[in-house]
């Protein structure tokens, strides 16, 4: 019983800001508890995230509430397709605030948060905090949660599964837009925030070089020039975990560098009065190829 609740186990925590801004709820996720993780960790660890992870199987929340609570902050209208309730916890401890950035972590979930826990002194700082914990959208791949994530529908709904194909669905950039407020996104150019969402954005932010540097540099310049609303997606732990698996040395320095992103986003957030979430839209788990050598994937329930 353990064990499926930790292989069907997936979902997000919403985490406090500490030390960068005590009033700012900070989203990030934690999704994708993997079967490797299952059979090598103590049972003081199963001990402490098993609530976690039966709350994740009766909690109320999934990824279809990301954009009413981004709406409700931002003190506008859900897009016509949001069929969900906000984040209540969210709203009622952030209000309503007139900027805010989302941030979202590719493929970040809490094993490689566990192996690279040295790593993320950022991250660790939110994590300390209040936590509250919701479930992404099957199938757990990229474009089929960032759709959901900008319109509130479900996959069943909005229909997306590549992100080459076109999201005709209102998103919170239209009700943005309708207020007269301005959106812009942070994204390489072949990501699924590129592709599929950044043409909704009224100033895409496009990193033509492909990599989570100049994903951050345009975010940093998105947030001086004072837009209502930040979308930004960063891709290397999903890269390094693709290539060589999620617990991989090279995973782990990916996700230092995340956390180091994640720094200069939030940092520059906090001085230019901005609330932020951060999430991940899935996590990954290990698999061995024919070749002996380990990569990892996502998409399903199991090892999720």
């Amino acid at each position: 019983m353990i064990k499926q609740l930790l292989e069907y186990a997936w979902g997000f925590f919403l985490i406090r800001f500490g030390t960068l801004a005590s009033h700012r709820i900070v989203m990030t996720t934690i999704s994708d508890l993997v079967h490797r993780l299952y059979e090598e960790t103590t049972a003081g660890f199963l001990s402490a995230y098993l609530p976690i992870c039966m709350s994740w199987m009766s909690g109320r929340y999934d990824m279809r509430s990301l954009a009413p609570t981004v709406c409700s902050i931002l003190g506008v209208r859900p897009p016509g397709s949001a069929d969900a309730e906000p984040f209540l916890e969210v709203v009622d401890s952030m209000g309503e605030t007139e900027r805010l950035a989302v941030v979202v972590i590719d493929a970040f979930g809490v094993s490689t948060w566990t192996a690279a826990r040295l790593e993320t002194p950022t991250f660790n700082a939110l994590a300390n905090r209040h936590l509250l914990h919701f479930r992404s959208v099957m199938p757990t791949i990229t474009p089929v949660n960032f759709a959901t994530m900008l319109t509130g529908a479900g996959p069943d709904v909005h229909m997306i599964r590549d992100r080459t194909q076109e999201l005709k669905l209102e998103t919170v950039f239209d009700v943005l837009r309708e207020k007269g407020a301005t959106s812009a996104t942070a994204a390489r150019a072949l990501s699924s925030l590129g592709i599929l969402i950044s043409p909704l954005a009224d100033r895409p932010g496009i990193a033509e070089s492909n990599t989570d540097e100049e994903v951050t540099a345009l975010a940093l310049k998105a947030l001086g020039e004072g837009v209502e609303l930040l979308w930004v997606q960063l891709l290397d732990v999903d890269d390094a975990g693709h290539a060589h698996g999620p617990l991989s040395s090279q995973g782990i320095a990916a996700t230092k560098r995340a956390d180091r992103h994640l720094r200069e986003i939030a940092v520059r957030a906090q001085e230019e009065d901005y609330g932020i979430l951060v999430l991940a839209d899935h996590g990954q788990h290990t698999i061995l190829r024919e070749d002996g050598s380990e990569g990892g994937t996502h998409g399903t329930y199991s090892d999720e």
